[in-house]
């Protein structure tokens, strides 16, 4: 028996093509079927049908998708084993979509599984050579989103630039840009702008070193300043400026000369990690709320001293490039390039080895070096330039009576 042809049966059954206005207008049919139908489509599909436009993107993400969608995980960590594969085959894929070779020294950030880009050497199509874009990418779903920079950013002149998303919670991702210490440019894929926020912080902050790694933590972003401050950013634009941000002292420890400094975030945890001397601790940020007044404080997790010489060796000559928390693993790096990692487990260190020679691992742990995941959650994302496409009305018309036939 031969291979079904679905254009036969299609022959037999009048379509109405819509127009462009009333491609606008999801079809009409039972949304248990539509959520039936949307459920056989791929990730890559899925994601597509968001993006026609914003009817279509508000109606499959609050009518067709679970309502308790956004409570189930959809994020896994890559594997520290065979990792130098897993990034020859992540960075592979990236140069193959944007039609140019990049690797981990291109990687701006990455937050719950999108990598976040930013170069002119981009080829796709419909993108022009020598113009600089941010990059928004997903491995697992095939996803890639090229950015405009923010309008008065000047190309050559970048500062530092963040990624934004958690799947529990949208499928909407953001890109925070840094202009300075005093302003930052967000831009939002659920409405496909850029708006500017102020940042309202003493003048000793400000003027500070602030470290470009930053993380995001339950709707804020986290970045370090050399001030001894731990300064939190929320992301969405509060009614009172005021509360836009907030400057958080780091423990008085840190504040010592050739103290390395660290942050990551560990499940429901904000991890501050310090390594001086023959001292290696991992500091827990704890928040408590009373009478709407928020305090913090920090909590000591893990606090490794060392009466040898191997620790105080690490810390003097060897620069901290990382901290993994759901593996403990600390990536320091030293002379030769070479890269070392200790184990910590029972507050002791387990082990000490060297990682194997591999130029991709050394770049990764040298240019980035933050815990990699796969999302497997399609993300959405609304562009003022995109232009609806019609093509794919067509395919899940065609697709839903396949379905039914």
């Amino acid at each position: 028996m031969g291979r079904r042809k679905p254009r036969v049966f299609f022959k037999n059954i009048p379509i109405d093509f819509p127009t462009e206005r009333q491609s606008n207008m999801p079809i009409d049919l039972p949304i248990e079927l539509q959520s039936n139908i949307f459920d056989r489509l791929c990730a890559k599909d899925q994601s597509k049908a968001m993006c026609v436009s914003h009817s279509w993107r508000d109606f499959i993400l609050y009518s067709i998708l679970p309502k308790d969608e956004s409570q189930q995980s959809s994020v896994s960590l890559f594997p520290i084993k065979c990792l130098d594969l897993k990034l020859q085959q992540l960075f592979h894929w990236c140069s193959r979509v944007m039609c140019c070779r990049v690797g981990p020294n291109k990687l701006i950030d990455s937050c719950n599984g999108l990598l976040l880009f930013y170069h002119n050497y981009g080829r796709a199509q419909n993108l022009t050579h020598g113009v600089y874009h941010y990059y928004v990418m997903n491995h697992v779903t095939k996803q890639c989103v090229a950015v405009s920079k923010p309008n008065g950013q000047i190309s050559r002149a970048y500062s530092y630039a963040t990624l934004v998303y958690d799947p529990t919670k949208s499928r909407f991702f953001q890109i925070v840009n840094f202009q300075g210490h005093r302003h930052v440019n967000v831009f939002s894929s659920k409405n496909g702008i850029w708006t500017t926020q102020t940042l309202i912080l003493p003048k000793y902050i400000i003027a500070s070193s602030w470290t470009k790694k930053s993380v995001y933590f339950n709707g804020s972003l986290y970045r370090l300043s050399r001030s001894g401050h731990l300064v939190k950013i929320k992301v969405d634009i509060q009614e009172n400026v005021l509360e836009q941000t907030e400057a958080i002292t780091l423990p008085q420890d840190c504040l010592s000369f050739n103290c390395q400094w660290e942050l990551s975030v560990k499940g429901n945890k904000l991890l501050f990690v310090m390594s001086k001397g023959l001292n290696f601790v991992v500091y827990e940020l704890v928040e408590c709320v009373s009478s709407g007044v928020t305090s913090c404080s920090w909590c000591t997790s893990h606090r490794i001293q060392d009466d040898g010489s191997k620790w105080y060796y690490l810390n003097k000559l060897f620069k901290l490039l990382s901290f993994h928390p759901y593996d403990d693993v600390a990536f320091f790096k030293g002379y030769n390039h070479l890269f070392y990692y200790i184990f910590i487990g029972n507050n002791t260190i387990t082990d000490l080895q060297q990682v194997p020679s591999c130029e991709i691992l050394y770049d990764y742990f040298e240019f980035c070096g933050i815990p990699l995941v796969e999302c497997y959650s399609p993300f959405a994302c609304r562009l003022n330039e995109e232009v609806i496409n019609l093509s794919i009305i067509y395919f899940l018309i065609i697709y839903l009576f396949y379905l039914l036939s």
